[in-house]
Order: C-alpha cells, then sequence, then structure tokens
C-alpha cells in the first residue's frame, strides 16, 4: 500500500502515522520546520518522499497532481484549522481512500459561524466530512462517541489514532542526575486550556516545606497570563531554589524530550471547557488533553482534574485529584512513600505497550 501523509501542524503527529504505517512506501507533504522536526526526532521513521508545501492553499493542485502521479491507495490529512476549501478539492478530486483527523469534534460537526467566511468554513468542513471514507479521533473523543453520541458513531466511520504513541525502538537519550521528586506540566501556559493557580498554590505550599520536588513547565507561556504565571514561579524560585523550572519561549523537541524523559510523573490542569471558532469543545470528552499523549510516549504516570475521566487503557498509572488539598496529599505521600512511585511507574510502562504501533494498527481496517 502506498501512502500520503499530509501535515501542516505537529510534527508528532506525523510520526505517529508513519510508524502505524511502517512497512507501506510513504510520501509526506510538511512544512519545511515539520520536515526538519521529524528528522531530528527520529529519523529513521521519515523513510519516504518529501514534499515541502507553504500551505495548503498555495500547493493544492501540486498536492492533487503528485498523489495522482505517485498512485496513492491512502491520503492521511492531519489537523487543519484553515484552507478548508482547499482541503475539500483535494478530497474531491482524488480516487484513493482519504482519512481525515480532528481533534476537535464540535468544531466540525456543530460549528457556529459569525461572517460570510465563517459560514463558508462550516459548510466545507461538513463536506470535507461526508467525502472522507473515515474520521480519524483520540482516546477520550473515540471513547466519548462510542458512548454518548452513538448516533454519530454510527453513521460515520471513525477510527482511533492517538496524536502519540509509544515508540518501542526508540531508546531513552536522557536520565535523571540528581533524586528530587520531578513533575512535569506539559502543553502551553494558555489560560483557556489550563489553568495554574492551584498548582502555584501547590509549588509554594512544597517550596515552604523545602521538599525535594521540582516542578518543570514544558511549554511555552502564552500572554499575559503566560506572564504572570512565570512571575509567580520565580518568586518561588527565590525563596526555595530549584522548585521550579520553565522555558521562557518554545522549546526544541529534543528540550521537551529531555524534560520528559527525566520527570517521574505528568501533572495535568486542564480546563473543562475551550473555546474555539466560536464553538464549545469539552475536554476529555469532544477534544482531548495532550497529557496523556505524553504518559503513553514517555512510560510515566498522571495525575488529572477529576473532570477528566481516566483512559480504559492508562487505569492503573493514572489518577484523578479533587482540589488542592487532594493534590498536596497525593504528592506528599509519593515523597514519603517511593514504593508507591515505583509501582505506578512500572503500570505506566505496562500501559504504554498498548499504545505501540502494532497494537494501534490492529484496530484499522487497512
Amino acid at each position: 500500500m502506498k501512502i500520503a501523509i499530509l501535515e501542516t501542524g505537529h510534527f508528532q503527529y506525523a510520526l505517529t502515522q508513519s510508524e502505524i504505517f511502517e512497512g507501506c512506501e510513504k510520501i509526506f507533504f510538511t512544512l519545511p520546520h515539520i520536515k526538519e522536526d521529524m528528522h531530528k526526532y527520529d529519523p529513521q521513521l521519515c523513510n519516504g518522499k518529501f514534499f515541502s508545501i507553504d500551505n495548503i492553499a498555495k500547493q493544492e493542485q501540486n498536492i492533487i497532481d503528485i498523489c495522482k502521479s505517485e498512485k496513492i491507495d491512502l491520503l492521511l490529512i492531519s489537523p487543519v484549522f484553515d484552507s478548508y476549501a482547499s482541503v475539500l478539492a483535494i478530497v474531491k478530486k482524488l480516487d484513493c481512500k482519504k482519512v481525515i483527523t480532528t481533534h476537535n469534534i464540535n468544531t466540525w460537526f456543530h460549528g457556529r459561524f459569525w461572517s460570510i467566511n465563517s459560514y463558508l468554513d462550516r459548510i466545507n468542513m461538513r463536506n470535507i466530512l461526508k467525502r472522507c471514507d473515515y474520521i480519524a479521533v483520540e482516546d477520550f473523543i473515540y471513547s466519548h462517541l462510542k458512548k454518548s453520541d452513538p448516533k454519530k458513531y454510527n453513521e460515520y466511520n471513525f477510527l482511533y489514532i492517538p496524536f502519540t504513541i509509544f515508540h518501542e525502538k526508540k531508546g531513552r537519550k536522557y536520565s535523571k542526575e540528581d533524586t528530587r521528586l520531578k513533575i512535569v506540566l506539559t502543553g502551553f501556559i494558555n489560560k483557556d486550556r489550563r489553568r495554574y493557580e492551584d498548582v502555584i498554590e501547590v509549588i509554594n505550599y512544597f517550596a515552604q516545606k523545602k521538599a525535594n520536588i521540582t516542578f518543570s513547565f514544558a511549554g511555552k507561556p502564552v500572554g499575559e497570563y503566560g506572564l504572570w504565571v512565570n512571575k509567580e514561579l520565580d518568586k518561588a524560585n527565590k525563596y526555595f531554589p530549584g522548585i521550579t523550572t520553565y522555558f521562557s519561549n518554545s522549546s526544541t523537541a529534543d528540550e521537551f524530550r529531555k524534560e520528559m524523559e527525566t520527570s517521574d510523573i505528568v501533572l495535568s490542569t486542564s480546563t473543562k471547557e475551550f473555546n474555539g471558532m466560536g464553538t464549545t469543545e469539552y475536554i476529555g470528552k469532544t477534544k482531548p488533553t495532550a497529557a496523556i499523549h505524553d504518559m503513553m510516549s514517555y512510560e510515566l504516570p498522571g495525575l488529572m482534574p477529576d473532570h477528566l475521566e481516566i483512559p480504559k487503557n492508562l487505569e492503573g498509572s493514572v489518577y484523578n485529584f479533587k482540589n488542592v488539598e487532594e493534590l498536596k496529599f497525593i504528592l506528599d505521600e509519593l515523597l514519603h512513600n517511593p514504593q508507591k512511585l515505583i509501582e505506578w511507574k512500572d503500570k505506566a510502562k505496562l500501559n504504554s505497550r498498548k499504545f505501540t504501533a502494532k497494537e494501534i494498527k490492529k484496530g484499522l481496517p487497512f
């Protein structure tokens, strides 16, 4: 089978699809920086032809012509956030099997409009869904649709493809250099998607105790809120140096990898809702949270707010917390009972094996 991967957003997802379809002949349509990050992170999965594009709209006809000349059997379209008319033109003019991935179910199915352009986007997005053979979604969305929206689940051909997977053949590059319990918080520091007031209270609590713990913020600060969070972290570091670290700007793929491979547990601070394109998405239901990807990819246990349902495949290595006091209690317990952390990590390693390319491929029709 010959496949094409159209990726304009995240190099990680292109690598996920490349590994799932290892053994197939592959071509990639990517932005130049995505190609660069893919090769830096895992050159072995970049085994195919690369075609650089600036954006889908500019390269619409070129993508169509290449897919036809290369006789593509399957086109995998990663999440897109613009150029919907061009994406529609591509899927209409190609006879191969087509898969569109979305991480924002409500936006694609129930998007509101407030202008002629947004109305046209809505029409194009719905037509893309109809023209594609399959819709790829992640764990949270797939489970939510199957359980809570059976009509939609049965009407469309949904596939389960995680944003990231556990790369069995990729060894660890970094290891911890101290004994501090390291808590990592991933994703941009963005108040619309994650809130950090409670975490800052927890950090100050452990700073006052001068506890053997550190909190790593592995995401770029966004806007005034992001800058405020960093200032609060600076205050905590002045009181107890090393209680927290953060990136002032975007990190490289390798810097992020180092943070993850030297961490002990992933902490999610996800909000309940996210408003994008005028539509409300419900985190953990119609939109996933990035934290679970990091847990499965890096064999790490996790802590999540109790409004997020723990995915079945992560049971035993991921736990909910209700409030600040419960989060303090859990982390205190891990500090004073290292054996519990070892048990969580052992379970996380086992759970990660449920997210290999081989396991995901079993659930796909091709």
